[in-house]
């Protein structure tokens, strides 16, 4: 059954334990879901609670809907990461670069209506915005932005973190790791205030990313969205053929 007592907010709590399921092979791909009535019983709790937990696994890829038929398991869930979650600290140093870390801004503030939305928050609730020029061997490389809940970082604005790595941070003052992220890619102009301290010109070709992560525990911790350099930067990934079929 879900805590009604945790900080975790009950459709976020709902949303790993179907996840859970899934992964478990208790609902196996192609299989139909229960509906939300049936969901509501299950779990105590509302169709409100069990139709926003639903809305984030379809859109995380878990789950499908198809009009006048319902909810499904997805046919092929993801089960491994296809690319290695890490910070770009750790990034650079595999890539033999020194990494770095100028501060641009460091407060609590509210988030947009998408930023509350990507981690699970209530309107008004606090977060940490954090953005930082991150650097190789000393030169700009990526414009991050990095937003955080607030309850879960108490005291967190009274660290520095010029030249640190935020996930080591995390992990070793509260005990949050990265377990999963949904991201996203695309190049993008990039804007007159990012160029200048990117260092190029306006509207020269950036690549956009968007990343929600989670911790172990399927919570939300970060929004992230970062500008790197497109002269600078490139990403590498090894793909493989699952299925043996070369045909083309």
């Amino acid at each position: 059954m879900l805590d009604r007592y945790s900080p975790i907010p009950l459709h976020s709590q709902l949303t790993t334990a179907i996840d859970q399921r899934i992964e478990s092979g208790q609902w196996v791909p192609e299989s139909q879901v229960p509906s939300e009535r049936e969901l509501c019983e299950q779990f105590q709790v509302s169709r409100i609670t069990v139709r926003q937990a639903l809305h984030q696994l379809v859109s995380d890829g878990r789950l499908v809907r198809i009009h006048g038929r319902g909810t499904y398991v997805a046919t092929s869930p993801l089960k491994k990461q296809l690319l290695p979650l890490v910070g770009f600290s750790e990034d650079m140093l595999g890539r033999g670069q020194r990494p770095g870390a100028r501060v641009v801004r460091f407060q609590a503030g509210t988030g947009s209506l998408a930023v509350a939305q990507s981690l699970h928050l209530s309107a008004g609730e606090g977060i940490i915005l954090l953005e930082r020029l991150r650097l190789a061997n000393g030169k700009p490389m990526a414009l991050e932005t990095v937003h955080l809940p607030e309850q879960l970082f108490p005291a967190l604005l009274d660290e520095s973190l010029e030249d640190r790595s935020l996930y080591q941070l995390l992990g070793q003052k509260y005990g949050i790791r990265p377990a999963r992220a949904l991201q996203q890619w695309q190049a993008v102009p990039c804007p007159a205030r990012d160029a200048k301290l990117l260092g190029v010109r306006k509207g020269s070709p950036v690549l956009q990313i968007q990343r929600t992560t989670f911790d172990a525990q399927g919570r939300p911790f970060e929004y992230l969205e970062s500008f790197f350099r497109g002269d600078r930067y490139v990403f590498q990934a090894e793909l493989r053929n699952q299925n043996g079929d070369l045909s083309s």
